[in-house]
């Protein structure tokens, strides 16, 4: 197995290592990369989802360590009632529009910091080490620092209900 020695610099991918069964039932690594779906927006942001399930409990067999990453698209939250782990990196005055999913996101700003503003009008800005919690809420995020590079990493849940339907 070969392990990645590649420094990583501020927006590029982050190193993922994924663990699972062999066909002895003893754990092994899968993946050792700094793969998974990588989406490049035009803001010269980019968004690395590391891994996703389709359901919670997720199912971790020995039958589900094909990387689910492969040919998913990004940004449609949790599949079918699962759950997602991504990376956000934000280059400086780079922003991401009012946006919502149907999940519980779980975050932490790793590098760098970010204004998050809400549909209401209200900001708050996160700084590394800041986390937050996203209950289907509408928001959108803002790197308003002239040279630094934001990175973000988010634990997305499927929700039981939609609190964006009842708004809407």
């Amino acid at each position: 197995m070969s392990h990645s020695k590649v420094p990583v610099a501020s927006g590029s991918t982050a190193r993922r290592v994924v663990t699972g069964l062999g066909e002895d039932g003893k754990a092994k690594i899968l993946y050792d990369d700094r793969e998974g779906r990588v989406e490049a927006l035009p803001s010269g942001s980019n968004f690395q989802t590391v891994w996703l399930t389709d359901s919670v409990p997720a199912d971790v067999t020995r039958e589900t360590n094909e990387d689910p990453t492969k040919g998913e698209k990004l940004f449609q939250g949790p599949v079918n009632d699962g759950s997602v782990g991504m990376f956000a990196n934000f280059p400086p005055g780079a922003s991401f529009p009012v946006h919502s999913t149907k999940s519980i996101d779980y975050g932490i700003v790793i590098e760098g910091e970010v204004e998050l503003e809400l549909d209401n009008g209200e900001k708050t800005v996160l700084k590394a080490g800041d986390v937050f919690v996203q209950r289907q809420t509408k928001h959108a995020w803002q790197n308003r620092h002239a040279t630094q590079w934001t990175k973000i990493f988010c634990v997305c849940i499927a929700s039981s209900n939609s609190v964006v339907e009842k708004m809407d």
